[in-house]
């Protein structure tokens, strides 16, 4: 069975309440796009492998152990003290659509050096699996772009989640050079 990679993860705070400023208490959650791609690809019996930065902090920590239980292969996973675990607080609008607020300025994920992606974790019929947040700053979007050479070398399927959310980006300008 193919084996997915993906690169971003993070922590979503879900918020039991309405407002962010009204909450008085928060659901810890591993989680985000590419995250929940990885839980479900175990759930289904597949095999998938992480290749991100996290930060050496209780976040990260929740994250391997969530996905270490799914027997996702974390051996590509660097910790770093640089920074912190992203973290997101979603939370539900009247309308019941949810809202999202990020910390990750930077965050650890946003860290991961393009020297720190090894071709050999790219085999053909691997899929590697990446949102488009991680194509907005420097250097996770080298990372990326050198995953993507080394994926398109190796005859690995690339597949992308757009996943927009324009607040993180510098302009709809920048988002849209990025992603198309």
């Amino acid at each position: 069975m193919e084996k997915l990679m993906h690169e971003r993860k993070k922590i979503n705070m879900q918020i039991q309440g309405k407002t962010l400023k009204d909450v008085e208490g928060f659901l810890r959650v591993p989680g985000g796009a590419s995250l929940n791609v990885v839980a479900a690809v175990c759930k289904l019996g597949g095999r998938d492998m992480m290749l991100t930065k996290l930060g050496a902090d209780t976040f990260g920590d929740k994250i391997l152990e969530d996905v270490n239980i799914l027997g996702v292969d974390t051996s590509t996973v660097i910790r770093t003290k640089e920074a912190n675990t992203a973290l997101a607080f979603v939370s539900l609008r009247e309308d019941g659509e949810r809202d999202f607020s990020f910390y990750r300025n930077p965050s650890a994920d946003m860290l991961l050096m393009a020297d720190e992606i090894n071709e050999e974790d790219f085999q053909e019929g691997d899929i590697l699996h990446f949102c488009s947040v991680s194509l907005i700053d420097a250097p996770i979007k080298e990372a990326h772009r050198k995953a993507i050479e080394y994926a398109i070398s190796n005859k690995c399927i690339i597949s992308f989640d757009s996943n927009i959310r324009l607040p993180l980006w510098d302009s709809e300008e920048s988002c849209r050079e990025a992603v198309l």
